[in-house]
């Protein structure tokens, strides 16, 4: 679990950020009351070891409208490895944060 109060590149991040299991789903990163305030693009989220990109898993796209949303982990990943989660732009693929779970 990691909070996040965070500004990067101009944009602020604040929220709780969970790798957990839920119920439902199976193991998934929770986003909980995660606001993204002043970023203009998009930012996908990756599952990542030391928050390296190239050994990482991608969950896909951040979903901007809702601040409480969790993103699946493929079923049969063994996520002992990943402690951080690493948020990019959708469109030039640079780092733009890094969380430490």
């Amino acid at each position: 679990m990691a909070t996040v109060d965070e500004e990067r590149k101009g944009a602020t991040f604040r929220g709780t950020v969970i790798l957990g299991i839920d119920p439902d789903a199976g193991e998934v990163v929770f986003f909980r009351d995660f606001l993204i305030e002043d970023y203009k693009g998009e930012l996908t989220a990756n599952l990542a070891t030391d928050g390296d990109i190239t050994k990482s898993i991608d969950l896909g796209e951040l979903v901007h409208k809702s601040p409480s949303f969790r993103l699946p982990i493929p079923m049969g990943t063994d996520t002992l490895p990943y402690n951080t989660v690493v948020l990019s732009d959708k469109k030039s693929k640079k780092k733009i944060l890094t969380i430490n779970l």
